[in-house]
């Protein structure tokens, strides 16, 4: 490995960064595009396909996250568009692709930030950039998405690099941007930049908190001025915000801690140990080292102190809210900073020749990890998800129409629309429905069974009493598919019935 670079490099050219990007990609890439479409999944996508529609987030699919996990898969499926896709599941094809680009750019991203935190050390950079390509969810949402948390993890990087750099307008800008993507990145990304800024050595302190909150203020504006124009305020303010304030229940880790630990585990797998040394490692070595005489006059010593502190607080949130493993992924980057202060601390203290060492050695390690997962493991499901759509659908008449609860993977996959802007109906949505829509969840079961679509295709997970009751004797559940059940009409006659049932046998 070649030895660490002068600050100065910095400032140049480093080929080191799109080398790593390339070989992320090529890794990630070895887990292909098959993975299992589910629920989640499914959502982001099928609101992508409503994107690339022209309808706006939130009218076409009402979602918790930010606007931008609607936005950026919707750049996906328009560009499989443009290069000649014509149906849904070329539109998911789009959309892998491009989240497989996003997640090698957060490897570069997490290389310049540990080089740039870490006084120009290529070592560190490459041992911040290596955790990222053996964490099984990283690899998952890579190739198997769209998943809003690949958004929201680049985003977050170009925040924290961006206050690396003292560039506090673009600071602002990126925590706002990440924040547009997924809610809660809010307070460990302000955390950082602002504490940042505030620790600065030099330069305005107060100018530069000013200067977060006009670049935030700016990227908001912008967000909000895009719904002003395509008259979709309205709805852009439920998703992001009053459903968050009035209707949205989450458990947190501490409510159990048990089965929450074991959903990590299948999320990190091998990685997690990495993962969780890292994050110790930042806490403790941070501010460890304005102590020591060696490391205290690097002008980015102060700078990881912040970014301790916010991982501290990134980690009080979790312990509060926490809604399965792919939430953990906003500590990442965090985690990635404290394996490199790791390599760094070995250079300052012995040589550069022993840290280069050690990130050789973490290199080969998680490079080993990332591809022997990316290669044997994951449910490689979206073919047998794509044969039982089109099985179903050849014995259905010709103008069948579909509606979703909690089940879009049908949409995607079709390329169809449902008629309401209502899926999901999970930790308060359900409450939102039935204060929102006329007659309540009842009042919606009436309007499924009176639009009369030709099935219903239902997700597992909640509370169906209202739907079931509402379908009533009009239609009967003839199968099941990987991620979700098949309701069909009763009126389409037994020979209907029965070839569909062939069709999705589960």
């Amino acid at each position: 490995m070649e030895a660490d670079a002068p600050q100065g490099a910095r400032r140049r050219f480093d080929p080191v960064g799109p080398l790593v990007a390339v070989a992320a990609l090529v890794l990630f890439a070895l887990h292909r595009f098959e993975g299992l479409l589910t629920r989640d999944l499914a959502l982001y996508s099928y609101a992508g396909q409503q994107v690339a529609d022209g309808v706006p987030p939130y009218e076409g699919v009402m979602n918790r996250s930010g606007p931008f996990a609607h936005l950026v898969p919707g750049l996906g499926a328009a560009l499989a568009r443009l290069v000649g896709g014509e149906t849904g599941a070329d539109d998911l094809f789009g959309q892998r692709v491009l989240f497989l680009v996003l997640s090698a750019l957060c490897v570069w991203v997490a290389y310049l930030l540990g080089r740039d935190l870490y006084d120009g050390s290529r070592s560190a950079g490459l041992t911040a950039a290596a955790l990222l390509v053996c964490i099984p969810a990283v690899i998952t949402y890579a190739t198997g998405g769209p998943r809003e948390k690949t958004t929201m993890m680049l985003l977050l990087e170009l925040a924290l690099l961006a206050a690396v750099h003292r560039r506090w307008w673009w600071a602002g800008a990126f925590v706002a941007l990440t924040t547009l993507t997924w809610q809660p990145v809010f307070f460990p990304a302000l955390a950082a930049v602002v504490l940042a800024a505030v620790l600065a050595p030099r330069g305005s302190r107060w100018r530069s908190v000013a200067a977060i909150v006009g670049g935030g203020g700016a990227a908001t504006a912008l967000t909000v001025l895009y719904f002003v124009l395509v008259g979709a305020v309205d709805d852009f303010l439920d998703g992001f915000v009053r459903i968050h304030l009035t209707y949205t229940y989450q458990p947190g880790l501490y409510d159990d801690l048990e089965n929450q630990w074991e959903g990590i585990v299948e999320g990190f797998g091998r990685s997690l140990d990495f993962v969780l040394a890292g994050l110790v490692l930042l806490v403790l070595l941070a501010p460890m080292e304005l102590a020591l005489r060696r490391r205290r006059t690097s002008e980015q010593a102060r700078t990881r102190v912040a970014f301790a502190v916010a991982t501290v607080v990134g980690v009080a949130w979790s312990w509060r809210v926490f809604n399965g493993y792919a939430d953990a992924l906003m500590l990442v980057p965090f985690a990635a900073l404290g394996l490199a202060g790791l390599v760094s601390l070995v250079a300052t203290y012995a040589t550069w020749r022993a840290s280069a060492v050690l990130a050789t050695a973490w290199v080969l390690i998680a490079g080993y990890l990332g591809q022997d997962w990316s290669r044997h493991e994951g449910e490689r499901m979206l073919p047998k998800q794509e044969e039982e759509v089109a099985a179903a659908f050849a014995v259905l008449p010709d103008d069948a129409t579909v509606i979703s609860v909690e089940a879009p993977q049908v949409l995607v996959l079709t390329g169809r629309t449902n008629p309401t802007q209502h899926q999901m109906f999970r930790l308060g949505l359900e409450e939102y429905v039935e204060d929102t829509w006329p007659g309540g969840l009842a009042g919606y079961a009436d309007y499924i069974r009176d639009e009369a679509p030709t099935v219903v295709t239902v997700g597992p997970g909640a509370r169906y009493d209202w739907l079931l009751e509402g379908l009533g004797d009009d239609y009967t559940q003839v199968g099941s598919s990987p991620g979700w059940w098949w309701f069909a009409r009763t009126d389409l006659g037994p020979e209907t019935l029965d070839g569909l049932a062939a069709a999705v046998r589960g």
